[in-house]
């Protein structure tokens, strides 16, 4: 069983424009939850800055297979618990995905590490369905020579959105991990994975806290 906090490395200028809503991976929301559809001035729609950003928190349950002496294959199936953003506007917008699926491969160093209790290294490659979305809080400022949205005639000169950044629903991913075996049955581990989203695009870190029991 793994913990998983997905952190998100972003960037982007004018996130919250109505081009970038509609043709790049943001998705921007009111403090009200209704999503925003007002005309930002240019430059004004809300910039993320580069850096690491909490996102979804996963838990995950998982099965591996020594298939050789350092060799594993296995699954992953967890569910998201927190950090999924609202569902855009628009009749074809899709609900936010909580489920997590996942094929992993790894490799762990040492002399068949497996038989013994004690600290083993490892690495590992993943591929899978799942989607993460980071949330930044950003400012935009009101383009007041375009006529509001008839459905949104409230938005003030100047406010701050949450912007989502909507990446997946498919993914791969490397990893490295470092576990201590308490007994050659139990462990327990710690790895940091690198994931790229696709087709919606992103780029993201995701630390994980694991037990492990064999059998």
């Amino acid at each position: 069983m793994s913990l998983v906090q997905d952190l998100g490395i972003h960037a982007g200028n004018d996130v919250c424009s109505p081009e970038s809503q509609l043709h790049g991976d943001y998705a921007c929301f009111r403090d009200s939850g209704t999503q925003y559809h007002g005309t930002p001035l240019v430059a004004r729609g809300g910039d993320v800055r580069p850096g690491l950003q909490i996102a979804t928190t996963r838990i995950l349950l998982g099965f591996d297979r020594v298939v050789f002496d350092n060799v594993t294959l296995g699954l992953r199936a967890g569910w998201v618990l927190r950090g999924g953003g609202p569902r855009p506007s628009g009749a074809e917008a899709p609900e936010f995905l909580p489920f997590h699926g996942e094929i992993r491969a790894g490799y762990t160093f040492g002399v068949r590490p497996f038989a013994r209790s004690g600290f083993r290294g490892s690495f590992f490659v993943a591929a899978g369905i799942a989607q993460f979305d980071t949330a930044y809080r950003v400012v935009v400022e009101e383009d007041t020579t375009k006529p509001p949205p008839a459905s949104q005639l409230d938005n003030p000169p100047s406010q701050t959105l949450s912007a989502y950044r909507k990446s997946g629903t498919g993914f791969v991913g490397v990893g490295v991990a470092a576990a201590y075996a308490i007994s050659p049955s139990f462990g327990i581990s710690a790895a940091l994975k690198f994931t790229k989203p696709f087709p919606s695009t992103g780029t993201l870190l995701s630390p994980e806290l694991s037990c492990s029991y064999a059998f």
